[in-house]
């Protein structure tokens, strides 16, 4: 069910509603930061490709941000998500990112310690979403980008 979930989001990220948001260009498995393997980590940037005018109202008006969406499907507790956000938070400057998403899919519910540190997390530049796919329920952030992402990760299968 897990592997089902990936899939439709990455197909969202790249060619569906996320590409309103970002243009998604590039997915990679097995993403490796320090001893953390990430199940997917999909990046693009916010500059719009598209027909003449697109592209001229793209250069002209929006911020050339780069983005990226991360995803660890493994167990998390509490304690060990602080950490998997320390090192993320310290990635995404390393490689340029401006602003991320993690995405922390589960078949079955989170606890509820996991789920209020979650929407208590206010980092500018990095939105969280815990899933639950068997329940079909999204516990995010309480930042700006936790907030947008929600309408983008509901690939449910």
């Amino acid at each position: 069910m897990i592997e089902e979930y990936l899939l439709r989001l990455e197909k969202n990220l790249m060619v569906g509603s996320a590409r309103w948001v970002a243009d998604f260009r590039e997915s990679f498995r097995g993403y490796q930061i320090e001893g953390t393997r990430f199940d997917m980590m999909v990046r693009g940037g916010m500059k719009a490709k598209g027909f003449l005018l697109s592209r001229l109202f793209s250069f002209l008006v929006m911020p050339n941000y780069q983005v990226a969406c991360f995803v660890y499907s493994h167990d998390l507790e509490a304690n060990a998500l602080r950490n998997l956000v320390k090192g993320l938070l310290k990635h995404i400057k390393e490689i340029g990112v401006d602003w991320a998403w993690l995405v922390i899919p589960k078949e079955g519910p989170f606890s509820t310690k996991t789920q209020r540190m979650v929407e208590s997390i206010d980092y500018r530049e990095l939105g969280i979403a815990l899933v639950d796919v068997a329940g079909r329920e999204i516990v995010t952030s309480s930042s700006y980008v936790g907030k947008r992402m929600r309408d983008h990760i509901k690939c449910f299968p």
